[in-house]
């Protein structure tokens, strides 16, 4: 509570102060007044008029103090239950305070006038107490009643008694009529009681059920008909307070579930894996049912996984990749336990963890590490260092690929990275265990460091060359008598040139072109083996559109081409108006030109995002624009330097934008550059238009390539 604020007067007293009665008496022989005894009666008045105002003022410091403190106490006071208790609890701080504060009077009469004027205002806070606890001791005698209502009400539910429900209306209006009888609710009151007490039984019978099943009861709620006295503001209360408890329960329920199934999934997983390390005998069909779940669905996956580790047709193989995705879901509470079925990006049927253990994407170590994350999730401090270790683990794994095209080529580079992430987590655990904070366990600069081995799990260059020569060698044609045999339905000038470029293929200079700092286009044999049939297209994209011209580059492009994707539909009528536009520009077909555009746009935003990202705040607003990431300047750039593009067919598309006589082209170039941004990001179709123009302008055709 604040200091209530005191004035301090500036004006000094004069002889001509208006007179003021005082009991206040001033000995002559004192020294001020001795002094003053020369200057006669008006020097005495003067001195004892300020005596008086000093009094004054000290008394008043001291109410203003004092006041403080028993506001405080008066506001206490107020919560009591009875007036009673009320007055006896404020009138026993009062007098403390008033004790308190005279005794702090530094003389006598400023003592006296601090008692007066601080006495002056204890009526009122009395009568505002009484007030205050009149209100408290009816609400708490309603509330009383209430609460006994209530309870019979159960009682009698609970009971199932006719008897009960029968006596049941007599003994709540003797109980409603005691207030009336106490004078708090009158006869009028008293008939709305009786008229509630319907709905109030029906609450009642709605809450009973909720206690073990709150959604069945929301359920029953929905349908008007059931419990028809619960009606209006009375229904929907019930009804929030009901979603509440479901809430509740549901997580509850599911925390139980998941936690019964990840024991269950873990003694599942040690009865599959035999006593030899890296082999797995499964379990004794005839003693499969003692691992069920209790679930049909759960059960059969169970079931089937036995079976292929039966008939030897699991896979021990994995991927690092879709186990970081798993991972992910996992994290963000999207996977509660290893048989819930769900998608990853691109894929058409669900499946759950278990049902993925053996196909080449998940092993049964995977499974095991899963389980792990499983049981940490149930602990949400746990949770949030997991999000801190596997945040770590994606800066630091770049740091042991060898390459980023390593998982094109290498056939360790799975087992590779999987088991640097399952050994750091391991040893983060046990680092957790041991009560070592995890900025420690995550410091390259701390003694606690898991990853001070991390170089040991990175490939050497040998190690690199040997897994490219060994991918290479799997991608040799077939040779018949020591020459290289012509393919199916290939042509005599395809075969030729396929032998060619056969003959000029040096492991030596494939595995250094895969350096990620160097300039190539990945043309020919190393072409086709790490970016595939959209090199040409990667390597256009890489010089001209990107302007970056690396390999790390195109292998990013290489990899989003890879995954399975789908084009919005507004990005898909856009590449279409765009490629009907420019057809036949720079020796481009249409065909080409929703080719180009539809990869161009996953490469460059997997179609997640019109907005590009940047680390400088102060141009945030003119970063790339649009699926195809639009550059205003590059955008500005072809409107004003290859104006002839802009055709009849896309003055006519954008026709709207022309403004004041001039084309439309005109009249975007005209834009300044934070509004053409904000119609790059709006405008899909202008968007595709201008990645368009920019092909035809800028790419090389795949006849410059050969």
């Amino acid at each position: 509570m604040p200091k209530i604020p005191t004035f301090t007067s500036e004006a000094r007293p004069t002889a001509q102060a208006a007179s003021v009665v005082s009991n206040i008496q001033i000995p002559l022989n004192e020294t001020v007044a001795g002094a003053l005894r020369p200057l006669g009666k008006a020097a005495e008045d003067y001195y004892i008029k300020e005596k008086e105002i000093e009094t004054k003022v000290q008394a008043g410091e001291l109410t203003a103090d004092a006041t403080v403190e028993v506001f405080n106490a008066a506001s206490e006071a107020e919560l009591k239950n009875t007036p009673q208790e009320g007055i006896d609890y404020f009138n026993q701080k009062f007098q403390s305070i008033q004790n308190k504060y005279k005794a702090k009077a530094p003389n006598k009469n400023a003592g006296n006038l601090f008692n007066i004027t601080f006495s002056q205002n204890k009526s009122v806070y009395v009568n505002n107490i009484l007030k205050k606890t009149r209100d408290n001791l009816v609400t708490t005698r309603v509330t009383q009643v209430d609460q006994k209502v209530k309870s019979k009400i159960a009682a009698a539910i609970s009971s199932g008694s006719k008897f009960e429900f029968d006596i049941l209306a007599k003994s709540v209006e003797e109980d409603y009529q005691g207030l009336v009888d106490d004078g708090i609710i009158g006869t009028k009151d008293l008939k709305l009681y009786r008229e509630k007490l319907p709905s109030l039984i029906e609450t009642q019978m709605v809450k009973k059920i909720a206690i073990d099943n709150a959604f069945g009861a929301l359920t029953l709620l929905d349908d008007n008909k059931n419990y028809p006295n619960i009606k209006g503001d009375a229904r929907q209360d019930l009804r929030k307070e009901l979603r509440q408890i479901a809430t509740f329960q549901g997580k509850a329920v599911e925390f139980a579930t998941n936690k019964r199934l990840l024991e269950s999934k873990k003694k599942v997983a040690a009865a599959l894996k035999g006593a030899e390390a890296d082999k797995f005998f499964g379990i004794n069909p005839d003693e499969i049912n003692q691992y069920y779940t209790g679930n049909e669905e759960y059960d059969n996956q169970i079931n089937n996984l036995n079976n292929k580790i039966i008939n030897n047709e699991i896979s021990l193989d994995n991927n690092y990749l879709t186990n970081d995705k798993i991972i992910n879901k996992i994290l963000n509470n999207e996977i509660k336990n290893s048989y819930q079925k769900f998608k990853l990006a691109g894929e058409t049927e669900a499946k759950s963890i278990t049902e993925r253990i053996g196909d080449g994407s998940v092993n049964l170590d995977d499974d095991n590490f899963f389980n792990n994350i499983f049981e940490s999730q149930q602990n949400p401090e746990l949770n949030k260092t997991n999000k801190e270790f596997f945040g770590f683990i994606d800066k630091v794994v770049p740091l042991i690929e060898g390459s980023p095209s390593s998982k094109y080529f290498d056939n360790n580079y799975n087992n590779r990275l999987s088991s640097f992430r399952q050994d750091m987590y391991g040893r983060f655990v046990e680092g957790l265990k041991q009560n070592i904070p995890v900025a420690k366990l995550l410091d390259s600069l701390s003694d606690n460091y898991i990853a001070k081995d991390i170089l040991d799990y990175a490939p050497t260059k040998s190690n690199v060359r040997d897994a490219l020569l060994s991918f290479a060698q799997e991608q040799e044609p077939v040779l018949t008598e020591g020459k290289t045999k012509r393919l199916d339905g290939e042509t005599p000038s395809e075969y030729l040139e396929r032998i060619q470029n056969k003959q000029k293929i040096n492991i030596d200079d494939a595995s250094s072109s895969l350096d990620v700092n160097k300039d190539v286009q990945q043309v020919g044999f190393v072409g086709d083996l790490i970016l595939g049939k959209d090199r040409f297209l990667i390597a256009n994209w890489n010089k001209h559109y990107q302007t970056d011209n690396t390999t790390k580059n195109s292998l990013k492009a290489r990899e989003r081409l890879s995954r399975d994707y789908t084009v919005p539909d507004e990005a898909v009528s856009a590449i279409e108006n765009a490629a009907t536009n420019f057809a036949g520009d720079g020796g481009f077909s249409k065909e080409y030109l929703i080719d180009a555009l539809t990869k161009i746009g996953q490469i460059e935003t997997q179609y997640e995002t019109k907005i590009q990202r940047g680390n400088n705040p102060e141009i945030e607003n003119f970063y790339a624009r649009s699926y195809w990431q639009i550059e205003v300047d590059t955008a500005k750039d072809l409107l004003e330097n290859s104006a002839p593009i802009f055709g009849q067919n896309f003055e006519s598309t954008f026709s709207d934008y022309a403004k004041d006589g001039k084309t439309a082209r005109e009249s975007l170039l005209n834009l300044d550059d934070k509004d053409l941004v904000n119609l790059l990001e709006k405008d899909d179709t202008l968007a595709a238009n201008i990645a368009a123009s920019l092909i035809v302008t800028r790419f090389d055709t795949e006849i410059a390539w050969t």
